[in-house]
């Protein structure tokens, strides 16, 4: 099992943060991508946390994704806009894309906001809460490089395609349904790759199109949908929107951003906000929403169940708990990244991460 570091997680915030400025990476636009990661392994998502520092420190490195002084919008007006991200960072430019969405529904009663030209957002369901939280109904949509074989295909051609979605519920918080549209993550089987570990059965293919459990041959082949056709059909709905409304390449045509340095990704992402109380006065409609989940939380469990949670109940409290306890963070994760800042003459940054 791999080894683990308690470690508190505004310092390893800033930590992140002070490597992306270190590279150049304008302190806002850094505070944002760290904030992301973190928010990712506060609540269990290690494959979109930490992890994904040093991938996108090297595009970074690269040339292929930097800050969002580039940002500009190309497209639309009134509550519907299209933005050129000029290969931003996908954490920063999501987070502005997601504030100004908010801000078109509070004008408006709905906002759209498309992106094209950007990189990997990290946890879609971030920015789901973060309307959330501001009183506004969200569904965030992101494509990404082929890795999914559609329903029916022996080879990839879909990103993993991950919707959220964010719904404010009064005094229980948040809803926020975040899920990629296939059957596991790529980047769990990559993490599994690495430590050499097998995956589950029934959720990838080999390269030559046969079921597989070995993480390795995975990789070099395809994921599989989630539930089959449906989670195929919403990965291809993913695609569309996101490479029709934000002019950005689809899956087929989206570089790896571990492989592919030649070029930067030209990933397209949606963000869609609803002010609800434009609709049903919020005086009228918050009670009933925190009865009807008052009504979910009281209904019977399964036996080895501790209740019944809505999406995001659980990793918030998580969450909690891990501020409050400390946040276990992978001593490889935590090495490697160090390792590379001091490659690329951070030895402050990486003397910072080591001891953290």
């Amino acid at each position: 099992m791999t080894d683990h570091r308690l470690v508190d997680p505004p310092a390893l915030q800033a930590a992140v943060s002070d490597c992306f400025a270190g590279l150049g990476v304008p302190v806002p636009d850094a505070d944002a991508v760290a904030e992301v990661l973190v928010y990712a392994d506060l609540r269990g998502i290690e494959s979109h946390g930490v992890y994904r520092a040093a991938a996108y420190l090297r595009r970074v490195r690269a040339g292929l994704a930097g800050g969002t002084g580039g940002m500009t919008q190309v497209g639309g007006s009134g509550a519907a806009r299209r933005l050129d991200c000029a290969y931003a960072l996908g954490p920063a430019a999501a987070v502005r894309a997601t504030d100004l969405a908010v801000e078109l529904a509070r004008e408006h009663g709905t906002g759209v906001v498309a992106l094209g030209r950007t990189t990997h957002l990290g946890a879609a369901g971030f920015y789901a809460r973060r309307a959330a939280r501001s009183q506004v109904v969200a569904i965030v949509l992101s494509n990404g490089p082929s890795g999914v074989a559609p329903h029916g295909a022996a080879h990839h051609f879909l990103g993993t395609n991950p919707i959220a979605i964010g719904i404010p519920l009064g005094r229980h918080g948040e809803f926020v349904l975040d899920m990629a549209t296939s059957a596991i993550p790529r980047e769990r089987i990559r993490m599994a790759a690495e430590a050499g570990t097998p995956i589950p059965a029934g959720v990838a293919l080999d390269p030559d199109g046969a079921p597989t459990t070995d993480a390795a041959a995975a990789m070099a082949g395809s994921v599989l949908p989630v539930a089959g056709p449906k989670g195929s059909g919403l990965g291809l709905a993913v695609l569309l929107l996101a490479g029709m409304l934000g002019d950005a390449q689809f899956d087929d045509e989206v570089g790896s951003m571990y492989r592919d340095f030649d070029r930067p990704q030209d990933v397209g992402q949606v963000f869609w906000a609803l002010d609800p109380w434009r609709l049903n006065a919020r005086a009228r409609a918050e009670p009933r929403v925190e009865a009807v989940v008052d009504r979910l939380h009281a209904l019977l469990p399964v036996a080895g169940s501790d209740g019944v949670l809505f999406p995001g109940e659980g990793s918030e409290a998580r969450a909690r708990q891990r501020m409050a306890d400390g946040l276990p963070m992978a001593e490889s994760t935590l090495e490697d990244l160090a390792d590379l800042c001091t490659e690329y003459g951070l030895t402050g940054q990486a003397a910072r991460i080591r001891t953290l």
